[in-house]
């Protein structure tokens, strides 16, 4: 049994039947089922002891973005209910408005290096990596192209062989205890002429806000990576709402 365990489901839709199982096999068991969810009424909901909306309004392309950005904030508040964390809310707090003033933001010089590369890399570490991840697959599923999201850790050991003229790397630096570490390996890069937009901190290429909490920030830094593959994708001749071959519903069983 798991009376004492907290099983926690994020999903745009609350239709795949995988989530729906594992929600039912994890109340069952005796585990507390928090769902978080674009889609309130739908079977994962049905099967959650609890649900979080995340009230993004109805997504229309097959790359929930906004459910995504909403998805993440709706986590990070229920992190800061469970553990009392008033930093944290206070950040949240100001998170509205920094995802407004984020729209302007114009990464669009990373375009010409997308267009001529075999594959990307995007990096980040620690409160980072899941929006590091998050762009790297909107690169793929959006601009089709091999995109990897990865830790800035990692790419110091056996990705760093693969890097070249034509694997540009995106890199986020949060002001946190990884800062530092960040810095050194941006520096790296650009002694080695591999073609690096980094976000964030001092030695910054891409436009950004002044830093304000490592927990919400990369949440933030989605905004203008968003609209940078979105115009990318459309001066590509590509729908940035309908990729090949993809569903807004993913079926694992």
């Amino acid at each position: 049994m798991l009376r004492h365990a907290l099983f926690i489901v994020i999903s745009q839709s609350g239709r795949s039947p995988d989530l729906v199982a594992a929600t039912r096999s994890a109340r069952a068991a005796g585990a507390r089922t928090i769902a978080i969810l674009n889609a309130t009424s739908s079977p994962v909901a049905d099967e959650a002891e609890f649900v979080v909306p995340i009230e993004a309004g109805q997504e229309h392309s097959v790359a929930a973005t906004k459910t995504v950005i909403g998805s993440m904030a709706a986590a990070a508040g229920l992190v800061a209910e469970l553990a009392g964390d008033h930093a944290l809310r206070s950040a949240l707090d100001r998170l509205p408005e920094r995802l407004h003033c984020a729209l302007p933001l114009d990464w669009s010089g990373i375009a010409d290096d997308l267009t001529k590369a075999s594959a990307v890399f995007v990096a980040a570490r620690g409160l980072g990596l899941g929006s590091a991840r998050e762009i790297a697959l909107k690169l793929s599923e959006i601009l089709r192209l091999p995109s990897i999201g990865l830790s800035a850790a990692e790419l110091q050991h056996g990705p760093r062989a693969a890097l070249s003229s034509r694997t540009p790397v995106i890199m986020m630096r949060l002001m946190d205890e990884t800062a530092a570490m960040v810095d050194a390996l941006a520096d790296e890069l650009r002694g080695q002429n591999i073609a690096l937009h980094l976000c964030g901190g001092p030695r910054g290429s891409l436009p950004w806000l002044a830093a304000d909490d490592p927990a919400t920030d990369p949440i933030t830094m989605l905004v203008p990576a968003y609209r940078m593959i979105e115009q990318t994708a459309r001066a590509c001749g590509f729908d940035p709402d309908r990729p090949p071959r993809l569903s807004k519903i993913t079926e694992t069983f």
